[in-house]
Order: C-alpha cells, then sequence, then structure tokens
C-alpha cells in the first residue's frame, strides 16, 4: 500500500475526515466539487468518447477508480496509460448503474462507495 502523506487540500480534508475530526458529510461536500483523475485505456474526445475507465473488480462489483492527485496513481497506469481531470460530481452522473467508485485504489488514503452509496451521494449533493 502506497503511503504518501496528504499532496492536496482534498487530500488533507480526506485525512482529518478518516481520523475522525470533520464529518463525512462536510468531506463528501467538498469533495463532490473537487477535480479527480481518472484513468482510460484510450483518448477521449471533447464529446466524451473513448473513455474506457480503469475498473477494479471489488467482491464481484465493478469500480470506477478515481485519484485525488496524479501522485495517487502509482503503478495503475500500465493498465490504463491515458489521463483526464473531471469534476467529482460529473463523474459520479456518468458511473454506471450497478457500479461503485474506489478512490486512490492501493493507497492508505483512499475509500470506495458502493452503488447505493453513488446513487445517494448523487441524491445528497446534486
Amino acid at each position: 500500500m502506497t503511503e504518501l502523506p496528504p499532496q492536496t487540500p482534498i487530500e488533507t480534508l480526506l485525512q482529518t475526515a478518516m481520523d475522525g475530526k470533520l464529518p463525512i458529510k462536510a468531506f463528501m461536500q467538498a469533495f463532490v466539487a473537487s477535480d479527480v483523475v481518472l484513468l482510460t485505456g484510450s483518448l477521449v474526445t471533447p464529446d466524451g468518447s473513448g473513455f474506457d475507465p480503469l475498473l477494479f473488480d471489488k467482491q464481484g462489483v465493478l469500480h470506477v477508480a478515481v485519484f485525488t492527485d496524479m501522485a495517487r496513481i502509482g503503478v495503475n497506469n500500465q493498465q490504463a496509460p491515458h489521463t483526464l481531470r473531471w469534476l467529482m460530481l460529473d463523474v459520479l452522473r456518468r458511473v454506471p448503474g450497478g457500479y461503485g467508485v474506489v478512490v486512490n485504489p492501493g493507497t492508505s488514503l483512499g475509500f470506495e462507495i458502493s452503488p447505493s452509496g453513488v446513487q445517494e451521494v448523487l441524491k445528497d449533493f446534486s
């Protein structure tokens, strides 16, 4: 597991929330308004076509991988060599039904959002 101190303001908020010093709702409000890095297997056109996100299988459920900073990508770019930045709320809106999200996979500064959690976040923060 990659151990890096927080690299960005959103990562500092995430660490604070993980330490129990910030309500999760306050973190999520800031998180959905932040830019995240996505890895894709092919180049993405301005209309969004060609998006082939890096996916992780978590107990039979596919999760779209997002990263809070380029430093969190690690070796994952070998599987999906192209990067793009999107607003996290826009990412959540594009996650197909039945898919979850994994934030900073392979790092201690990460978490998962289940498929039902994606819908809850969209309902609460859109």
